[in-house]
């Protein structure tokens, strides 16, 4: 069941990408701080070549059926959990393009990024919690061993090109930033405070 471990801590590693998102826009929008175009176009890009390539492909092709072999019950679920994938790469690719707005149209293109980008962290957020909430503990509980040995196989050559074992040189910048941010005990940044 390593792709169970996997799968959520491939949940949390999104969870600090989304984290550092917010935190960005937030900066931008109450403290007026300039975007760094380079880091946000990192984060976009690590969402799409890994969330979407890699996670979110492994989920509907090996997780979901087998889950559903057990669970015809289930299949409601599974199916809106695959749409949400379609749907979450269509709403990458609408903040992939209102943040290419921003930067060639400078502040008056702030506001449809700042909606993109708080539509997408939602979405996404949304999205793990169904499937560790609801369709998790349905494999756990249901997948026998040999079901479980084909999807960790499926699961194992994950590259997180930020997280992973051999982080890719092009994501340093942007690791840098995610630690910075992230707040302690998970990153550097400052502890958050509760209200």
């Amino acid at each position: 069941m390593k792709s169970l471990s996997i799968i959520k801590r491939e949940h949390r590693n999104l969870n600090a990408v989304l984290f550092t998102l917010e935190r960005l826009v937030l900066e931008i929008e109450e403290h007026n701080k300039a975007i760094d175009f380079v880091i946000m176009h990192g984060i976009v890009y690590y969402l799409d070549s890994f969330l979407d390539r890699f996670h979110h492909p492994k989920e509907t092709d090996y997780l979901f059926p087998a889950i559903e072999n057990h669970c015809p019950d289930a299949r409601p679920v599974l199916d809106l959990l695959g749409q949400q994938h379609a749907q979450g790469e269509r709403l990458l690719v609408k903040l992939l393009k209102t943040l290419s707005a921003y930067e060639f149209l400078g502040p008056a293109g702030f506001g449809p990024f700042r909606d993109a980008a708080t539509e997408y962290v939602e979405f996404e957020r949304q999205h793990a919690y169904k499937e560790e909430k609801e369709v998790l503990p349905l494999a756990e509980k249901h997948l026998t061993q040999s079901e479980w040995d084909h999807i960790d196989a499926a699961f194992a050559d994950n590259q997180d090109p930020i997280f992973g074992e051999r982080p890719q040189t092009e994501f340093r910048e942007l690791f840098k930033t995610l630690g910075c941010l992230i707040p302690a005990p998970y990153g550097l940044g400052p502890e958050l405070k509760s209200n």
